[in-house]
Parts: structure tokens; C-alpha cells; sequence
């Protein structure tokens, strides 16, 4: 009979395998580097996580986790979506942050071409974010449809804009470039007050 999933040890084991992939991709994993990477054998990983496309499917979706830290999900329906999109950005395009965006493009990459692994994925990194932003969108004024195309537009225009800044590193051009996206959006002028 199987021994029951330590879940605070496998929360560790998810942790360091997330960390281990942020340093080197994942095109490549294998559990026998990834467990000698951090301390463990793979006779230790198995029974926490079973195969590797388990264990992957954990990794992706704990990185799909810390990506949505780039927004505090329950004040976000109430939030000034462009108030909420700087917000987001000044999150995701932090050089902190760098390994794990060029993490979510490798993981697009993937998912492109191996949709049965990485198709849950794909939809809940959509999903989501269509999600906050349309209800934001709508909270603050916008008709349901409007609300979703200019969702669709920052979620399309942030990941674009974040592809560059990745590959170019010209923060400055790639920031102007957000910036002149918000107003286009329709961001509204700072008031008398904002001075």
C-alpha cells in the first residue's frame, strides 16, 4: 500500500523543481538532473508527483500561480483596469521577474506544439487574465463586449510588449511603448487632484 503525500514536502519538492526550471527551461527535463539539483532522488519525487508529465503539469501550474501574484484578485473587480494594467506591468516587466517570463514564452512555445500536455495551460493563461480584465473593464463603465475586446487588446499588447523587452532588453522604448498603449486604450487624463 502506498505511503499518503507528505503535501507539505511536496509543496517544498514543487518549489525547488519550479526554481530548478526557472534556471534551466524545461524543453529539456529530466527527473534525474532535476532531483540531484535539489538534494533529492527520484525515488523521492515519484511518490509526490507520479510521472514527469505530473510532475511538469505541477510545475506549469505553479508558475501560472505566481504570475497571477502580478494582481490582488480580490480588489481587481473593483480596480481602475488602468490602474490595474500599470500595475500588472510594473510587475511582470520587473527584472526580477525575467526568468519566469522567459519561462511562459518557452511554455507557449511547447504548448504550440504539444497541445495534449500543455493545452490546460494555454487556456487558464488566457482565461484568467480575460477573466480580470473584462470584469474590470466592466466595472468601470465598459459594455460586456467592449470590455472583452480591449481585454483581448492589454492581454495581446502586454505579452507582445513583454516578448520585446525579453528579447531586446531596451526598457526604455518598450516602457514609451506601454505607456502610448494605455493612452490609446482610452486611459483617462490625471485630474486636478493626481497634480
Amino acid at each position: 500500500m502506498a505511503r499518503p503525500v507528505d503535501h507539505q514536502r511536496r509543496a517544498q519538492l514543487l518549489d525547488a523543481a519550479v526554481d530548478y526550471v526557472l534556471e534551466h527551461g524545461l524543453s529539456d527535463l529530466s527527473l534525474r538532473p532535476l532531483a540531484r539539483d535539489i538534494g533529492v532522488t527520484t525515488t523521492t519525487l515519484v511518490p509526490h508527483f507520479g510521472s514527469r508529465d505530473q510532475l511538469l503539469g505541477a510545475i506549469i501550474n505553479s508558475v501560472r500561480d505566481r504570475m497571477l501574484q502580478a494582481v490582488d484578485l480580490p480588489q481587481a473587480a473593483e480596480a481602475d483596469p488602468y490602474a490595474l494594467i500599470h500595475d500588472a506591468w510594473e510587475w511582470m516587466s520587473s527584472p526580477k521577474r525575467e526568468r519566469m517570463y522567459r519561462l511562459l514564452f518557452e511554455i507557449y512555445g511547447n504548448a504550440l506544439q504539444h497541445p495534449e500536455t500543455y493545452g490546460s495551460f494555454i487556456t487558464h493563461i488566457v482565461e484568467d487574465w480575460l477573466r480580470i480584465m473584462t470584469t474590470a473593464f466592466q466595472a468601470a463603465g465598459d459594455s460586456h463586449d467592449t470590455a472583452v475586446a480591449k481585454a483581448t487588446l492589454t492581454i495581446a499588447t502586454g505579452r507582445g510588449l513583454l516578448l520585446d523587452l525579453l528579447t531586446s532588453g531596451d526598457t526604455e522604448r518598450v516602457n514609451t511603448a506601454f505607456t502610448v498603449f494605455l493612452d490609446a486604450l482610452g486611459r483617462p487624463a490625471p485630474t486636478a487632484e493626481a497634480w
